[in-house]
Order: C-alpha cells, then sequence, then structure tokens
C-alpha cells in the first residue's frame, strides 16, 4: 500500500484534479481488502436506508405521487404536438419536446429502480429494495398508472439485474408471484391483448389512468403507415383513416382529463425527478461489482471497465 501511497501522492501532483478519483480508488481498494480478509464479498451496510431514500416510503404512497408525475406530463402535451410527431424523429424536432420529455420520464424512472437496486452501499438489504419496488410496480397497476408500472417493470428487467441469480434467490416467493403475474398482465403478446383488457376495466374503476404512453404511440403510428390518405386508385380521402386517427386523439383526451384524487406529497415528487441514476454502463459495472461476471463476454467488459481511469469509470457513469 506504500507504493500505492506514493503513485497517488504523485498523480495529484501531476494533476491535482484527479485528486478525488485517487482518494476514491484507495478507498474502494482499501474496502475491498478488508472484504477479502474477513471472507465477505459483499459489505453489509446497517444505513441503506439512506442510500434509498424512498424505500422509507409505503409503495402505495410512491405509486400515487408517480401517478401525479405522469399526468402532468401526459397534459403537457396537445393533440397538435402528437399529430406534429407523425413520420418524425421525436428526440430531434422541438415540435415533440413534451412528446421527448415524457420519454425520456420513463426511462428516468427506469434507471432510477434499476440504480437503487443497484446501489453499492446496500449490501445484504439488496433483496428487500428489490421486493420494494416490486411492490411499487404492483402498486402503480392496482390505482390504474399503467405507464409507471411498466418503466418499473423493465427496470426490474434490467440485464444488469436479471444476472444476479444470488439476489434473485432470496426474494419472497409470494412477491416474486405477484411480480410474474403483473409481467404476464403487461406482456406484449397478442398486441398486449391481456394490458388492453386491463386498460378498459381500470376506465371503469378509477377517475384517473394512467396508459402506457408508449403503445399508445406505436398506435397511432400504426394507423398512418397501414391506412393510406387517401382512397386507393382515387383523390378521394380516406375518411376512415381520418375516423381512426380522431379515436386515438380523442382517447388521449380521455386520459388528460382524469382527475387523480389520489394523495400528493410534492416533496417524494421533487425527490423523484431529479434524482442521480446510472448510466447503462454504471449499472452493468455495479452489477459486476455485486456478483463477479460469468460469461466470456462479461469478463471482457468487467476487464475494460477496470482498465479506465478512476474518474472515467465512476464518475462518468452518474
Amino acid at each position: 500500500m506504500d507504493k500505492l501511497h506514493e503513485a497517488r501522492r504523485f498523480c495529484q501532483n501531476l494533476d491535482p484534479s484527479c485528486s478525488r478519483g485517487c482518494n476514491r480508488l484507495i478507498q474502494m481498494l482499501d474496502n475491498r481488502l478488508a472484504d477479502v480478509k474477513t471472507k465477505k464479498k459483499v459489505p453489509k451496510s446497517e444505513t441503506w436506508e439512506d442510500v434509498n431514500f424512498i424505500r422509507d416510503i409505503k409503495p402505495e404512497l410512491v405509486a400515487a405521487q408517480l401517478t401525479h408525475i405522469e399526468l402532468d406530463f401526459l397534459n403537457n402535451i396537445s393533440c397538435d404536438e402528437m399529430i406534429s410527431m407523425l413520420g418524425k424523429d421525436v428526440a430531434s424536432d422541438s415540435l415533440c419536446q413534451n412528446v421527448n420529455k415524457y420519454v425520456n420520464w420513463f426511462n428516468h424512472l427506469s434507471h432510477f429502480v434499476a440504480s437503487a437496486v443497484l446501489a453499492p452501499e446496500l449490501g445484504g438489504a439488496r433483496h428487500r429494495t428489490m421486493e420494494y419496488y416490486m411492490d411499487v410496480a404492483v402498486s402503480c397497476f392496482s390505482v390504474g398508472n399503467f405507464n409507471s408500472a411498466m418503466s418499473v417493470l423493465a427496470g426490474l428487467s434490467q440485464s444488469s439485474i436479471t444476472r444476479l441469480h444470488k439476489l434473485r434467490e432470496k426474494l419472497d416467493k409470494n412477491k416474486a408471484d405477484h411480480l410474474s403475474t403483473l409481467e404476464k398482465q403487461m406482456s406484449p403478446s397478442e398486441n398486449f391483448k391481456t394490458y388492453r383488457m386491463a386498460l378498459k376495466n381500470a376506465l371503469q374503476q378509477h377517475t384517473c389512468v394512467i396508459p402506457f404512453f408508449t403503445l399508445l404511440v406505436k398506435d397511432i403510428h400504426t394507423t398512418c403507415e397501414i391506412k393510406k390518405t387517401k382512397v386507393e386508385g382515387t383523390e378521394l380521402i380516406n375518411f376512415e383513416k381520418c375516423w381512426e386517427l380522431a379515436g386515438h386523439l380523442v382517447e388521449f383526451q380521455k386520459y388528460q382529463s382524469g382527475v387523480c384524487d389520489l394523495q400528493s406529497d410534492g416533496n417524494i415528487q421533487e425527490d423523484i425527478l431529479p434524482a442521480e441514476i446510472l448510466t447503462e454502463d454504471g449499472m452493468m459495472f455495479s452489477s459486476y461489482e455485486i456478483e463477479e461476471p460469468v460469461t466470456v463476454n462479461d469478463k471482457k467488459r468487467y476487464k475494460a471497465f477496470l482498465e479506465k481511469a478512476p474518474t472515467q469509470r465512476m464518475e462518468s457513469f452518474y
């Protein structure tokens, strides 16, 4: 370790800006050596609740806050914007910025969930954190918030999490069964047949329903692509296509007009929206740290992470 500290001082003299990264690397190595001496592969933390601030809140209340957030995003999108996005690259079109924000929110929530499960400080509490977000996904589905339910499911289905077999073996069987049932409800088989039935039932049971937005957009695109604007062989307008598009927009406005009577807590919403999340690479690196890579490709990828400079390998992941 003396040689290592000497190398650290040498690097800091050359470039003072790398001081933080060097100190972090030394701390990581110290922790790993301590684990090896005590024969612990993963450090156990008694303060894991501090890492997942949201973990102290009931899943039902979190589902309620997610529903309020979803409705706000949904209401910012106009019908004109929904029409403008047809045939365009939404991500690069300024006319579709609210649609783009909503799609980004879906990805943010998905990565937020995965980041929480993969947090390095969790240790032995990791399976409880995963069970917690499984409950959140079920709660979202129960209140008719299908977009958040799908997003949380996507987070729990990240390859960085599904590869953690030891973690999944610790999960409560009843909670795992509930998650399996939810996955079947949101299954894409037969063009999301089961989900569409659940959506129809939810509209009769709840004053506010949040649809799986990506599928709603896909349905509109499908109508535009399959049906021609003009009747084949003529110059007549295809009113069947116009009628079907109008139906989609009326359905969209119905979701926007929903009144969310679930409990609202602005503090929780403000904590979720700007929360730091891991990138795809960051999630995989954390996953390899939790359970060592087994396949050849995973081993190569993990080796590439380790060869990066500390600041690149850690800080660029957030």
